[in-house]
């Protein structure tokens, strides 16, 4: 732990900042984006049509400037560009700019020859799409590590009752700030409230001189045993508040920036995360997620149809049996559902015994690596949505067997079953593939994300991550 006297050396070393929030970020990101995309248009266009000024090319280029931007648009979309958490690291945003980049340039390029009949620009378009690559790749590497860590960045000052608990503090500190502080804060230190009241007063004293200079942004409160810090620091918190100063807890903030749902720090309490009401939604969203579930059925289902007769031919060689496998899963309310997938493994892949899958798990045949990396493999489960029985969106089904070892070491695990099960879900695009109690634990917090902020937003938001995850072969 940090103590008292550090907090002004600490903050003496960080950077005076005003606040700001994601929609900044976002904002002033795709403002220069923007502009590199009509700089970058208007070079082209002058090269090919011998334009002079940025008036005219303003004026006679409006709907190409348009279309250019759609376009980018859809890429950005696609590849998660405006994504903190990727656009934040350096070393993730740089192949990401640098792909949009050429994607960008060459499918703008190809189009514009042909809808004006002229000579094809060949070298020009290698210049534009060199030039623009190259810009907008400098643009997005300057801001993750210069603007976003200089500007942006929040500094952060985390109050706790667990002095001893060093692992678990570093651990917290970890998820607060990001491998390369892709969050936008920053921890200054750790300060323990005890019982001492002389101590705390102290404690008092700086973080209120602190804030009011605003070299602290935000003060975490991390209080598992419930009323010490309110009880020790309620009254010298009220003025930190009064005077502007940024006051949070542990619980919320992780639910913030990490989009899930802190279950470690809920026991068994379930209602203190998760309020039950919350998933029972309004008619509109109702209306909304069973529009989505017919629509994507209807659309699976004739995918499935079309793809069978290929799949059913190559079976014959790659992967021999049956072509389907149906197996039980715990859907609502814990009711046992049979689901139907294209089958991906050796025949008897379960002779000694029910096993989860892993990575480079030996029982999947090589086209069923291929059909589970397209994904392929879960079109036959679009039935269960037709039916009812599952969503497009939601948890994905676990088996009960599993289910019943999980439960035992991760009390809340039943309750992702408050919602129909999913064919794709939030877990399922924001964490890596599970493979044991600390993967499944990890995906929970984004299922319980998932049921208390159900909304149309996030269900796009896990839509495009889909695409995202089938176009680029990131399946498992």
């Amino acid at each position: 732990m940090n103590s008292v006297s550090q907090i002004t050396q600490n903050s003496a070393n960080s950077i005076k900042v005003p606040i700001f929030g994601n929609w900044h970020k976002k904002f002033l990101l795709g403002f220069v984006d923007l502009m590199l995309i009509i700089v970058s248009l208007f070079y082209f266009h002058k090269s090919i049509e011998a334009q002079t000024d940025i008036n005219s090319f303003l004026e006679i280029n409006s709907l190409n400037i348009l279309f250019g931007a759609g376009v980018f648009w859809i890429f950005t979309i696609v590849f998660n560009f405006y994504d903190l958490d990727y656009v934040n690291k350096t070393r993730k945003v740089m192949p990401l700019a640098f792909s949009i980049g050429i994607f960008f340039s060459v499918v703008y390029g190809i189009t514009t020859f042909f809808s004006h009949p002229a000579e094809f620009p060949g070298l020009k378009l290698i210049y534009f799409t060199f030039g623009f690559t190259i810009c907008l790749t400098f643009w997005r590497v300057f801001y993750a590590s210069v603007i976003h860590t200089n500007v942006f960045l929040k500094n952060c000052v985390l109050l706790t009752t667990q002095n001893d608990n060093k692992k678990l503090i570093r651990q917290i500190k970890q998820s607060i700030e990001g491998k390369e502080f892709q969050h936008g804060l920053k921890v200054l230190g750790t300060y323990n409230v005890t019982e001492d009241p002389k101590e705390n007063d102290r404690l008092s004293r700086a973080l209120t001189r602190m804030t009011s200079r605003k070299l602290v942004d935000t003060i975490i409160i991390l209080d598992q045993d419930q009323e010490m810090i309110s009880n020790s620091m309620n009254t010298s918190l009220l003025k930190i508040l009064e005077k502007g100063g940024n006051i949070t807890t542990y619980m919320k903030l992780y639910e913030e920036v990490k989009e899930a749902l802190p279950i470690q720090f809920a026991g068994n309490q379930f209602y203190s995360i998760l309020p039950v009401s919350k998933y029972n939604h309004h008619y509109f969203y109702l209306i909304w997620h069973k529009l989505l579930d017919i629509l994507s059925s209807l659309l699976g289902l004739s995918l499935m149809l079309l793809l069978t007769p290929l799949i059913l031919f190559l079976n014959l060689f790659f992967n021999k049996g049956p072509l389907f496998y149906k197996q039980y899963r715990v859907g609502k309310g814990g009711k046992e559902i049979l689901i139907t997938k294209f089958r991906s493994m050796v025949v008897e892949a379960e002779k000694d015994g029910a096993k989860m899958s892993v990575r480079g798990d030996k029982r999947i045949t090589s086209f069923g690596k291929i059909l589970r990396k397209l994904h392929i493999d879960e079109l036959p489960q679009f039935l269960s949505v037709i039916n009812g029985e599952m969503s497009l969106i939601g948890p994905r089904p676990e088996r009960k067997v599993f289910i019943e070892e999980l439960v035992k070491s991760i009390p809340l695990y039943d309750s992702r079953h408050l919602i129909r099960p999913g064919i794709t879900g939030w877990a399922q695009v924001k964490y890596n593939y599970g493979e044991n109690i600390q993967d499944s634990c990890k995906k929970l917090e984004y299922d319980l994300y998932y049921i208390k902020n159900r909304s149309v937003t996030l269900d796009f938001r896990i839509i495009f991550k889909t695409i995202n995850t089938i176009a680029f072969y990131k399946g498992r």
